[in-house]
This record gives structure tokens, C-alpha cells and sequence, in this order.
């Protein structure tokens, strides 16, 4: 199976809905996980800072971003063990290549 993982920030729900500000990245972000978890052979796992600190603990390359570069390199995206993308969101049009899909254009 073929994963997507992407490593984000201490945020206090995944959707963006909860704070002051709606955030459209993490509604996309949200709308694109679920559509590609909907298949049988892609899969997106997220991982927050501040719910799963052992994910960013155990991955090397994660931690030699945030050493480097700070806070400034989340979101990190990976497929299997590469990097893509570093500091934003992909954007649908990313995601339909990492998970090699036609995902819906929102």
C-alpha cells in the first residue's frame, strides 16, 4: 500500500474549523485525506505535533528538518521515504500525483 504522510503542526483539530480563523488549507487537506483513504491502495496519515510526538521522534528525516530549519518546515509531506514537499500544503493537484489518483479539484 502506498502511503502519504504529512507532519504537521500542534494543531487542536485536524479540520480548522476550531479556531478564530477557519483555515482552507486544513479543509482541503481534510477533504483530500478522505477521498484518497476512500481507495484500496493509497493511504493519508497524519500526524500533529502535539497529539502524536512519537511519529516526528522516530522519523530521522523529520527531525533534521526541524533541527535545520524549524518550525517553518511543517507541514512535511512524505511518500514512502521521501520528502515532496516541505513548509505548505500540497495542493490537489500534488496529491492526485503522490497517491496517483484523479482527486476531485475543490
Amino acid at each position: 500500500m502506498r502511503k502519504i504522510q504529512v507532519y504537521e503542526e500542534a494543531l487542536c483539530c485536524p479540520t480548522g474549523v476550531c479556531g478564530p480563523v477557519v483555515r482552507q488549507d486544513l479543509l482541503r487537506m481534510t477533504a483530500v485525506q478522505k477521498e484518497v483513504n476512500a481507495s484500496k491502495d493509497v493511504r493519508v496519515i497524519r500526524y500533529n505535533l502535539a497529539q502524536n510526538p512519537g511519529a516526528f521522534a522516530h522519523q530521522a528525516v523529520v527531525q533534521e528538518l526541524l533541527a535545520t530549519r524549524g518550525m517553518a518546515c511543517l507541514p512535511i509531506t512524505m511518500v514512502g521515504d521521501e520528502v515532496v514537499k516541505s513548509g505548505e500544503y500540497p495542493s490537489v493537484a500534488e496529491f492526485s500525483d503522490y497517491a496517483r489518483l484523479q482527486l476531485k479539484q475543490s
